[in-house]
């Protein structure tokens, strides 16, 4: 757990790593560890990260098993008593039928079939998980509109994108574990990113959902890496209205900041409700300034018809962004390559003439971006071997949805757990189990 002390240093979260792990006297490596709670045994890769972590240029070879720090002091704040308990409401209480609506996503017949026991597992072994994202925006917001026949999604949802308190290594040995129980599920494709931490279970029907599983985010990391903390995650999004968190085992729905059910117009009473375009904080790195910036231009898009949409929080923002953003980007570790992948993919074919006119009324940063990006495509177009130069070719071109940018180095019901509407105690694991009013893990 973020907060707690092992040897006097405060733990920071979690990296990953292949090879060998030392336990905390030195006097041993590898082990089997186990799953549970945030034990990040020899071979899931998992690594704790304490105070001064941060100055190295990789995670330390420190094992993630509770097990192996005998001096660990249990006193960081499980994740539902970092956030003010104003802030977290049963999900019926803010719309009637805003937990079935949920719930027909996760369990319903396009639903992975795996995920009800994925998620008992891991909230029996001390883990939180939260739906994040798209889904618990657009139900959010759907109920605020008081959508006919009930809140729904924006264009069908094919994608589940969660968090939580548990380190990917442990995720995926959970997963693997769960699927190997599941005759249907067994043989599912599971793909996991090192450059991210990011786990996926993929479908191989047409209709069916994939699970996308990221820890909890983690801020001030040269390398991948994340905690338990809520807070901290929350600010590293990309808007306030994707900082949204849902709690399928205990039907709760999260505003870890307090902003984003106001800026989702929940409460206005108007018709259409407000929505406001507005970043939970304000970064400086340069990289992360220009994809948050193309990000909020993938929203402007998609969001432009929509009635009572308040972007000044956003034109103030970006107009505050520095002239040369786009030349402060050439000596990027990656360079534009990544930037130009993520705004074909997030805004595919380009904006129209029309979008792209109306994206540089945000300022001189978001025109020298798009100009750079239109650059660099007709620059594409002409050195494919035997592809004449088109004319056609916009000035303006044309980023899969991910909504935890900053910082990063490269850039359901439970039978058991239904009915229940208070703040749980629990810690939300992460790092080892323990009593709930212990502080987990």
């Amino acid at each position: 757990m973020t907060g707690d002390l092992v040897d006097g240093r405060r733990v920071l979260g979690f990296g990953h790593a292949d090879g060998p792990v030392s336990w905390a006297d030195g006097t041993g490596t590898g082990g089997a560890g186990r799953s549970g709670a945030g034990g990040g045994g020899g071979d899931s890769g998992d690594r704790l990260l304490l105070d001064g972590d941060e100055r190295a240029s990789g995670p330390p070879a420190r094992s993630a098993d509770p097990d192996h720090h005998p001096a660990l002091e249990r006193t960081g704040p499980p994740p539902y008593r970092q956030i003010d308990t104003g802030n977290v409401h049963h999900a019926d209480a803010l719309a009637p039928g805003l937990v079935a609506a949920f719930e027909g996503l996760l369990y319903g017949p396009d639903a992975p079939g795996y995920l009800g026991a994925l998620l008992d597992r891991l909230d029996a072994e001390g883990h939180g998980v939260w739906l994040v994202g798209g889904v618990p925006r657009d139900l959010v917001a759907g109920a605020a509109a008081g959508a006919a026949g009930g809140p729904a999604t924006e264009g069908g949802t094919h994608d589940l994108d969660t968090t939580g308190t548990a380190p990917a290594g442990v995720f995926r040995t959970v997963t693997d574990e769960v699927l190997a129980l599941d005759g249907a599920s067994a043989e599912l494709p599971r793909l996991f990113s090192p450059r991210s931490l990011v786990c996926s279970v993929l479908a191989v029907r047409r209709g069916r959902r994939t699970l996308d599983y990221r820890g909890l985010g983690l801020t001030g990391m040269p390398y991948p890496a994340t905690g338990t903390d809520l807070l901290q995650d929350a600010r590293q999004r990309d808007l306030t209205v994707n900082t949204l968190l849902y709690d399928p085992v205990r039907r709760l729905v999260l505003d870890p900041l307090g902003w984003a059910l106001a800026d989702l117009g929940h409460g206005s009473g108007a018709a259409p409700p407000p929505l406001r375009i507005a970043l939970p904080e304000s970064p400086t790195r340069p990289d992360v300034c220009a994809e948050l910036l193309l990000r909020a231009a993938k929203f402007l898009i998609r969001w432009e018809a929509r009635p009572g949409l308040d972007t000044a929080a956003l034109r103030s923002w970006a107009a505050g962004l520095p002239a040369d953003l786009a030349v402060r980007l050439d000596g990027g570790p990656e360079g534009w390559s990544r930037l130009a992948e993520l705004w074909k993919a997030w805004v595919p074919g380009g904006p129209t003439a029309a979008q792209a006119k109306s994206l540089r009324e945000y300022g001189p940063a978001m025109s020298g971006l798009l100009d750079r990006l239109g650059a660099r495509e007709r620059s594409d177009v002409r050195e494919e071997p035997g592809v004449r130069e088109r004319s056609d070719v916009r000035e303006e071109p044309h980023v899969r949805e991910r909504s935890d940018v900053r910082e990063r180095p490269d850039v359901r019901e439970r039978s058991g757990a239904r009915g229940r509407s208070g703040v749980p105690e629990r810690s939300g694991g992460s790092f080892g189990s323990g009593p709930a009013d212990e502080g987990g893990a």
